[in-house]
């Protein structure tokens, strides 16, 4: 039976994946340590059942085999982790833990990392045109999360606290805030309280794809789409699963992401009070607003294209367009069974309780 239950609560574009699976493939040594995991990679699912209306039917089944799981486990620590907790409630959140781990509900520790408004500003959109859920530009990106709300943090950030006081913890994900400058290497400080561990799992988990490769992905996506709109879930795991084959391959051009210096401008002026006031309430120093002020002086002079045409030759475009129509052929036979095989073979386990559609920033839900 477990002493302790750790959350790691996202956010989305933070080194999830890679702290993920180093928890649950043992990525670690410790003295005297153990730690309980229950899922294959995250616990999305389990987060879902607090969002998602579709997901809620499945609430007391997941949270009550994760808590006997944890009953059943020698393991000093539990730790549960999914990014998905960024668009959950921490009052929802609070009620289920009373609700179904009492005994654990009062002690239990949660952390969240925030990644710099522009460096977060990229990253989405990365993501997003990866897995065919954005077609357009950078700029429309900003416009798109500034009118939702995504990336003004202070606010949400201020609800965790006031729910569960000084337990929860936020640290920047900046790279001289983290412990060892790594965000994997600092949950483990923070989980243990202390040095007296080694990370022994390391690789380059979701790696951000250059721009060429982005633009490849742009066009595929943008042409299943046209041939079929109903087999975005499919599209999606496309994005997840492919980008970290591409990272891992050598290429000859490989240009990365960045925004441009207006933009960087116009972001810097949007998010300047919601930096302010987080390094306020949460940081030592101001390590969010000297991010947000560095991004002009990082970005270059002129905006990207993640237009296949200004990357590709007309046949390497279609040729795309055939890899596209191919890919649409085989997703359209049997979309769920493609999402699932598109994973690598050892995440294909199919959960103990259904877990619905993917999330909208990360579709590996096979987890419990």
């Amino acid at each position: 039976m477990i002493e302790e239950l750790v959350f790691h609560l996202g956010d989305c574009k933070t080194g999830t994946t890679s702290l993920q699976l180093t928890l649950a493939e043992n990525g670690w040594e410790a003295p005297g340590r153990s730690i309980a995991y229950t899922a294959k990679v995250n616990h999305i699912p389990l987060a879902k059942t607090l969002t998602v209306e579709r997901e809620k039917r499945f609430a007391k089944p997941r949270w009550t085999g994760v808590r006997r799981a944890f009953h059943a486990s020698e393991a000093q620590q539990g730790v549960i982790s999914a990014e998905h907790f960024e668009f959950v409630a921490p009052e929802a959140l609070d009620a289920a833990l009373k609700q179904y781990m009492p005994r654990l509900a009062k002690t239990a520790r949660l952390i969240a990392y925030v990644r710099p408004h522009a460096d977060r500003l990229v990253s989405t959109f990365s993501e997003r045109v990866k897995k065919g859920n954005f077609s357009g530009q950078m700029e429309d990106m900003h416009r798109r999360l500034k009118a939702q709300g995504m990336l003004y943090y202070t606010p949400r950030f201020e609800k965790w606290r006031q729910v569960f006081g000084d337990r929860f913890t936020l640290h920047p994900m900046v790279r001289d805030q983290l412990y060892k400058g790594d965000v994997v290497e600092d949950f483990f400080h923070y989980l243990f309280r202390s040095e007296d561990f080694r990370i022994t799992r390391s690789d380059a988990t979701n790696s951000s794809l250059s721009l060429e490769d982005l633009a490849m992905m742009r066009e595929i996506q943008e042409r299943i789409a046209s041939n079929n709109p109903g087999i975005n879930p499919a599209q999606q795991a496309l994005g997840w699963n492919i980008a970290p084959m591409l990272a891992g391959l050598e290429a000859t051009t490989r240009t990365k992401l960045a925004l441009h210096r207006h933009l960087a401008e116009r972001v810097a002026e949007t998010y300047a009070d919601d930096a302010a006031a987080l390094d306020a309430a949460f940081f030592e120093g101001t390590p969010m607003s000297d991010a947000l002020a560095a991004a002009a002086g990082k970005a270059i002079a002129e905006p990207q294209s993640v237009l296949a045409s200004d990357h590709f030759s007309a046949d390497e475009v279609r040729r795309l367009h055939a890899i596209a129509d191919f890919l649409t052929r085989i997703m359209e036979a049997d979309p769920r069974y493609f999402t699932r095989a598109a994973r690598p073979p050892e995440h294909r386990n199919k959960p103990i309780v259904p877990t619905g559609g993917p999330d909208e920033e990360n579709n590996e839900d096979n987890a419990v």
